[in-house]
């Protein structure tokens, strides 16, 4: 029931500051019809002064400091003229309690003030000497309920706060959230360019070599048809474990296996099976190393040699992999093109490879060498994951 109140306070507050002025009201006037031994015999003018004392109650919330100026005066009258005002100072007693509780703390130090010249009025006004006791009680009754009013402000500022910084911390985690998911898109992404990248071009260069071998030397023309299948199966199975891994994007770890520095061996023989002569030297690199760093690592190696394969036909393709301080130290090298590519260069694939590296908190440097081929050197750093 209390929870109920609760709610439709919040939802109607006009509606029960009205429902309480007419209470008020109802109060009043019945507690007039027994007048006390010294009280005057109700009449319309006393039935006037409590309709202007518990009227504006209606509006104690959207303007309780004039509610309060408002409902003192018919009370000073009422005491003048000798009525009684139990209920017309209960009432000024809430009125005080709003103002504390739905104001700044400049319009409480006002109403205080205005309180005590309330008492002194009545004290002026009333026509016998007031007992001291009674103005002792009063002047306690008013502080009660700026202290409870005060104390309910400090605690709703306080619930407000705490909704607010809940609110905060909530929108802070949703978009942590998406930036996660953006990100992992974002990786999805390279992955998949990158296996499309290396994959389609293994496939169009065997491909091509196939076409022109086949009526002169069907073995290798065999060979050649038999890489481009390897290559396509290869890139379907990568691509359906991204793309199963895209579906539950925010999990910790895929179902699938990622490649690694283990997996550069047989990415090399791959590309020998290509065409391309590789010399690959692995030197003593950890096996304990993040699985970001031997994912990119691998990529860096796949990017290069497919690069090599496309611009660079003909030519030897050297890889060197070596633990070098807190780092790996990833170097691929080839010389200049035994024939000319008809394969103009993208730039993309070193795009993404400098945004992985980057990511990882590394560096990638790829130029021209002086005899007329390429370079490409890499450093990621070699600190395993924290558990």
């Amino acid at each position: 029931m209390v929870a109920r109140l609760r709610d439709v306070d919040r939802e109607h507050p006009g509606a029960l500051d009205s429902l309480l002025a007419a209470s008020l009201f109802v109060g009043a006037v019945l507690s007039s019809a027994i007048p006390g031994p010294n009280d005057r015999a109700p009449g319309l003018t006393l039935y006037l002064l409590l309709a202007l004392g518990t009227l504006p109650y209606a509006w104690r919330r959207r303007a309780p400091l004039a509610v309060l100026g408002l409902a003192s005066i018919p009370a000073i009258a009422m005491t003048a003229l000798g009525y009684s005002t139990a209920v017309i100072g209960a009432g000024l007693f809430l009125a005080a309690y709003t103002v504390a509780a739905w104001s700044r703390t400049r319009v409480v130090a006002v109403a205080a003030g205005f309180v005590v010249a309330l008492i002194v009025a009545v004290v002026l006004v009333t026509p016998q000497s007031v007992p001291f006791g009674e103005l002792a009680t009063n002047a306690a009754l008013f502080i009660g309920a700026f202290a409870l009013g005060r104390s309910a402000h400090d605690r709703r500022r306080t619930l407000a706060l705490l909704r607010e910084r809940a609110e905060l911390a909530e929108r802070a985690q949703a978009e942590e959230a998406g930036r996660a998911v953006a990100d992992e898109r974002l990786r999805i992404a390279r992955e998949l360019h990158d296996v499309l990248a290396s994959s389609l071009s293994v496939m169009i260069v065997q491909a091509s070599l196939a076409e022109d071998l086949a009526e002169r030397e069907p073995g290798r023309a065999a060979a050649a048809a038999e890489a481009v299948e390897l290559a396509g199966r290869r890139a379907l199975d990568e691509l359906g474990g991204l793309l199963r891994r895209s579906g539950q994007a925010l999990q910790p770890a895929g179902i699938e296996p990622r490649p690694g520095i283990a997996d550069i061996a047989t990415l090399a023989a791959e590309f020998r099976r290509a065409g391309l002569e590789v010399d690959l030297d692995v030197d003593a690199v950890p096996g304990t190393l993040p699985a970001g760093v031997e994912l990119s690592t691998y990529r860096i190696v796949q990017e290069a040699l497919t690069n090599v394969l496309k611009h660079a036909p003909g030519s030897m393709a050297a890889v060197r992999l070596a633990c070098d301080g807190p780092a790996v130290a990833i170097e691929i090298s080839n010389g200049p093109a035994a024939v000319r590519s008809d394969q103009p260069p993208s730039g993309h694939g070193l795009v993404g490879l400098r945004e992985r590296v980057a990511h990882h908190g590394g560096h990638i440097v790829a130029r021209p060498t002086e005899n007329g081929g390429f370079r490409l050197t890499a450093r990621l750093p070699a600190v395993p994951e924290a558990a």
